[in-house]
């Protein structure tokens, strides 16, 4: 059953096909490790997304205060970390991301001023983006399952998350402030997980240019293979990274559209639309559509698994290269839910429950099937600097977003109470007051 259990989760890796058949296969202990690395990477990152209203209740801000303030951040992490993370030796790189992020819940959790909320959800950006930056290196020692393993978690973190502070604030009566003082701890399990990992890889290879190895040399000219020594990859030139580029624009365009729109939609423009009949107070609508989208976009990145029992010829036919029509769907998507917030026509709010759940699933259905396109577009040699030049996308679509976001949420607010006055109370899915932090508004 194990091996069955590895041979589904490396059959879609997009770097299956530059790995050595031979590489030893990982042990159960170490590929759950790198599926807990995965999830409490992005645990936090999907709490907070979540909280968002909670944490700005009784402050006259934009929701997409809370995305500018992670994705910046982020994105620096991103570009800055890889020129310099590497000779940091792991054990220091865990416990910084452990304790950066434990001590970002807890300033967010308790400081009342919202000024150091913000530096709060800026330590918990630093600290994922160093925990994203980190564990995919750290999957470079072991086989490639547990590369498939952290994804698999990170995919994990976007349903759990979600699901537990919708679960304990809106169906029990824990308030928002315990909700999030009751993960502090959650991070500390990482540091737990990496003393239990076997790291006996990551030893051998960093003594590895210590030690003397007797080799048998081949003249050259004698063998065929000499004259392809593909086991040994050259290293790119700037012309070279540019090509590939430029190759692999036709999927990078369409994830960063894509992650425009679902950002755009989650953070500005479904915060500004309730159902006043629907028997759900305002501040829940907003938790049931994060919910909603985040379950959409858990089944979209891990449909392909799901069918994984099917034969090979159909696997590939599930796959798509054609990403952009997840694009043009994901901002269709957020061009509806611009006139809905203008016009208020859907009757009820299953309907814009189910839209959420869509938005999800075409998200992450690009998520999923734009690694695949590049790694058949490029060469194998092309891979890795290609797959993480993909991600390029992701970053600059959240980055405009955010920031755009910043406008669009208070202008559809307004026009909202200028055309519903009757209404207005659910123009903006937020409690008005700060008394929707500290308690919670179903008990009180």
């Amino acid at each position: 059953m194990w091996d069955r259990i590895m041979e589904i989760f490396c059959k879609f890796s997009p770097e299956s096909t530059t790995l050595p058949a031979s590489k030893p296969s990982a042990s159960g202990l170490t590929v759950f490790c790198f599926y807990i690395f995965g999830t409490l990477s992005f645990f936090n990152q999907e709490l907070l997304y979540t909280a968002s209203e909670d944490i700005l209740s009784g402050r006259d801000l934009p929701t997409a205060t809370v995305l500018v303030c992670f994705v910046v951040p982020l994105l620096t992490v991103k570009v800055l970390a890889p020129w310099f993370i590497q000779r940091i030796p792991y054990a220091v790189k865990v416990s910084f991301i452990a304790l950066t992020m434990a001590l970002g819940l807890a300033v967010i959790a308790f400081v009342e001023e919202i000024a150091l909320k913000l530096v709060g959800i800026v330590l918990n950006a630093l600290a994922s983006g160093t925990a994203e930056v980190t564990f995919l290196g750290l999957t470079s020692f072991y086989p490639q399952i547990c590369i498939s393993s952290w994804v698999a978690g990170t995919g994990m973190a976007s349903l759990v998350s979600p699901l537990y502070y919708t679960a304990v604030t809106t169906w029990t009566c824990v308030s928002p402030k315990v909700a999030i003082m009751i993960t502090v701890p959650f991070p500390f399990l990482l540091m737990m997980f990496y003393a239990v990992l076997d790291k006996s890889n990551v030893l051998s290879i960093s003594r590895r240019p210590q030690e003397r190895v007797e080799v048998e040399y081949t003249a050259v000219g004698t063998s065929d293979s000499a004259e392809k020594p593909a086991s040994i990859p050259e290293r790119l030139s700037f012309g070279g990274n540019l090509r590939i580029g430029v190759k692999i624009l036709p999927f990078i365009v369409p994830l960063a559209f894509s992650f425009f729109a679902e950002y755009m939609s989650n953070s500005a423009v479904v915060t500004t639309i309730a159902f006043p009949k629907s028997g759900v107070m305002p501040r829940d609508h907003y938790l049931y559509y994060a919910l909603a989208y985040r379950l959409g976009k858990f089944v979209g990145r891990g449909y392909l698994f799901i069918f994984a029992c099917l034969p090979d010829e159909a696997i590939e036919f599930l796959k798509c290269d054609k990403t952009w029509i997840f694009a043009v769907l994901n901002n269709a998507l957020l061009i509806f839910f611009v006139f809905e917030s203008w016009y208020h026509f859907l009757p009820y709010i299953w309907i814009m429950i189910a839209l959420c759940s869509i938005l999800g699933i075409v998200a992450g259905m690009i998520v999923l099937h734009s690694p695949h396109a590049v790694a058949r577009r490029v060469l194998p040699e092309e891979k890795e600097f290609a797959l993480g030049l993909l991600t390029v996308g992701n970053a600059v679509g959240a980055f405009v977003a955010g920031f755009a976001g910043l406008a669009v949420e208070p202008f559809l607010t307004a026009e909202c109470k200028q055309h519903f006055p009757a209404t207005s109370g659910y123009c903006f899915t937020r409690v008005s007051t700060t008394s929707g932090w500290d308690t919670n508004i179903h008990c009180s």
